[in-house]
């Protein structure tokens, strides 16, 4: 018998498969994926318990970035699609848990945030060495 973390997390995968069409679409209008870059960033304001994985999700967004302006290549499609997927999930207002829910919606939103940033810790990590490497940062840690 499933758990309800094992049901949700299932259900969560099948919406992000679900938007990889519509990722697609929004990766090739430099326009979409600006206005979803700025709908997320908005989004992330008032969603709580972001602590410690601000940097990273700052690290995701100017990676996201710095691909569309094909100056950082060196991560898969599958990657990219999974993390457009999960802007498009925040910032929709009626996901698995909808945001007018107060508190459960929004909590519901830093979940799927932390599961894109754990499946994606290598990559991110990746591009943090990368931007050092290319004078983009100054150090791997900050």
């Amino acid at each position: 018998m499933k758990t309800r973390k094992e049901y949700s997390e299932r259900k969560l995968l099948k919406t992000l498969e679900d938007n990889k069409d519509k990722a697609k679409a929004f990766l090739d209008d430099d326009v979409k994926m600006e206005g979803l870059f700025r709908d997320f960033e908005e989004k992330l304001k008032l969603i709580p318990k972001i602590g410690n994985r601000a940097s990273d999700i700052a690290v995701l967004l100017s990676m996201m970035r710095a691909y569309i302006k094909k100056q950082y290549t060196d991560v898969s499609m599958g990657t990219i699609l999974l993390a457009v997927g999960g802007l498009l999930y925040v910032v929709a207002p009626a996901d698995l848990v909808p945001d007018f829910i107060l508190g459960a919606g929004l909590l519901d939103d830093a979940a799927v945030l932390g599961m894109i940033l754990q499946a994606m810790h290598i990559d991110l990590k990746k591009y943090k060495k990368w931007q050092v490497d290319n004078g983009r940062r100054e150090t791997e840690e900050g």
